[in-house]
């Protein structure tokens, strides 16, 4: 039966209709782009990074959309994110770095520090904005081939002076250097991001054991603001998550670090080692470190730098073989891009708490300055530590034929110029805290074991202005001088404390200076004595 039209109108009318839908199919705005249709081979043989880039450079001339990878092996080289471009690396598809060193852009910069701030990188933009790095696939950098092979060093990913970004779900293996890095960049998000490039996992090892080190950082957060670092499983051969200063006029602040699970070569979550601007308003919570080289949580500043108004929360620790917390003011003085030979710095203003640690080594946490700069206002509020403890030697980084130094009171090292590790000094003389050149330091809610023998005291303050001991629970034996000892220590007070492991002393003050010390209402057993003047 044929169709029928009231009037010439309605038949029209329908036609138009009709046309406006086929136009709009023909001409409508593509939001997808897929690197197969401009020449990309996916078989992880053939370079695919012409492919790649096109696929890019035409989504930002439309205005912006996904550039998909999937259901391939994608081998390249640099490619250059633009405005408005979302890179998608789907569920079983992998971005393979190139084994050939022409294959990468080397990257000029105006600052120079090491080539830290120069070299090349996998996947690189510069001032652009809205771009994202998502999908569930994989971005391989094919580190330990190009370390190998060519001395390649190259950056997973690599953004500076970058606005609104997000790099989210993926999974970041195999480094040859920093696997992230974003410097200068505002109003970044890293969500569910998965590093695994940890070379050398035998934690019984030295640290260089089974292969070289490639400086595979987890992730780098230079000079960069409004920053939600959240959900991410860090696995890498160097530091695990980084804040750093590259700039005395630089900075990074409104950073937030959450729900992250953390194992490293080095350190695990790190502000500082390059501190030549400030750090400020800076939340860490809600961490698991484990099976970690160096320090877990470490707040330093060395170049000039303030850290100020930082909290810490919520961290769980395991098996962490340098110092459980590492808080270090100095003056190693590092010139950055020829700027003015920089001052000391200040470290004001922190607070630690609920922090749980368990197998931590024997190096001992540290909170100290320098003679001509204190630390200040630092808070640590119930913090649980166990530490392996023992007589034995203790060897740098594993290594048999480097012997750690084993400090006294009378003899730790100002170490004012030198590189800031948690490991410093040496194994200090306190196996719990060892905190100098100080004011205003509260510790509450401590409890401090050990699993091996210990005869080092729990905690030894030197110079130090308005120390708080508060419900400090700690573990000592008879060979033990003092479960604590205060040396140059003003304005100080310990009250509602109480030892187990019977020990000499409780308290020992010692030092010219020390003045207006307090022992009130803590739990001594005979026959500890309770405070010892010498």
């Amino acid at each position: 039966m044929g169709i029928t039209y009231k009037n010439k109108w309605e038949l029209r009318t329908l036609l138009i209709a009709i046309l406006i839908f086929i136009n709009n199919g023909l001409y409508a705005k593509k939001i997808e782009w897929n690197v197969f249709d401009y020449g990309a081979k996916g078989d992880g043989i053939a370079l695919d990074t012409k492919a790649i880039q096109k696929a890019i450079d035409l989504c930002h001339e439309a205005g912006g959309g996904v550039v998909r990878l999937a259901n391939g092996c994608f081998l390249s080289g640099s490619i250059f994110l633009k405005d408005n471009v979302e890179l998608r690396i789907e569920t079983g598809a992998k971005l393979l770095g190139s084994l050939r060193s022409e294959d990468y852009r080397l990257i000029q910069d105006s600052i120079s520090l090491d080539n830290y701030n120069a070299g090349k990188a996998l996947i690189y933009g510069e001032g652009v904005s809205n771009i994202s790095i998502t999908g569930n696939g994989t971005i391989d950098g094919n580190g330990e081939y190009l370390t190998k092979k060519n001395e390649i060093r190259a950056h997973i990913i690599h953004l500076k002076s970058c606005d609104q970004v997000k790099v989210k779900d993926i999974t970041l293996k195999n480094g040859s250097w920093w696997i992230q890095k974003y410097h200068l960049c505002n109003h970044l998000t890293i969500d569910g991001v998965r590093v695994d490039s940890k070379e050398n996992q035998n934690m019984l090892h030295p640290r260089y054991a089974d292969a070289p080190g490639r400086n595979t950082d987890g992730c780098n957060i230079v000079d960069s603001k409004n920053v939600q670092i959240s959900n991410c499983n860090i696995f890498s051969g160097d530091d695990g998550i980084v804040l750093k200063s590259f700039s005395q006029t630089g900075s990074c602040h409104n950073v937030t670090i959450t729900n992250c699970i953390i194992s490293t070569n080095a350190s695990g979550i790190k502000i500082g080692t390059e501190t030549a601007g400030d750090f400020h308003d800076i939340v860490i919570n809600n961490c698991v470190v484990y099976d970690t080289r160096l320090g877990g949580i470490e707040l330093i500043s060395v170049d000039g730098a303030k850290l100020e108004r930082i909290m810490v929360t919520n961290i769980s620790m395991n098996n962490v073989q340098g110092a459980a917390i590492f808080i270090r003011l100095a003056n190693r003085a590092r010139k950055y891009n020829n700027e003015l030979e920089p001052t000391v710095g200040q470290l004001k203003d922190v607070i630690i708490s609920n922090i749980m640690g368990k197998n931590i080594g024997r190096y001992g946490c540290t909170l100290t300055g320098i003679p001509q700069r204190d630390i200040e206002n630092i808070v640590l509020d119930n913090i649980n530590l166990s530490f392996e403890g023992g007589e034995n030697s203790l060897y740098f980084e594993g290594y048999p034929d480097k012997p750690v130094k084993e400090l006294t009171v009378d003899n730790v090292p100002e170490c004012e110029k030198d590189y800031p590790r948690c490991d410093i000094f040496g194994k200090l003389p306190a196996y719990g805290f060892y905190i100098r050149h100080a004011k205003g330091i509260e510790l509450n809610n401590i409890k401090l074991s050990f699993d091996k023998k210990e005869i080092r005291p729990a905690i030894i303050a030197d110079d130090v202005e308005r120390l708080t001991v508060k419900q400090l629970y700690a573990q000592g034996t008879p060979q033990t001088n003092s479960l604590l000892h205060f040396r140059n220590v003003r304005r100080g007070i310990v009250n509602n404390s109480s030892c187990f492991g019977n020990v000499p002393v409780f308290l020992h003050l010692s030092g010219m200076e020390t003045d207006n010390v307090q022992c009130r209402n803590n739990f001594i057993e005979k026959p500890t004595k309770e405070i010892v003047n010498k």
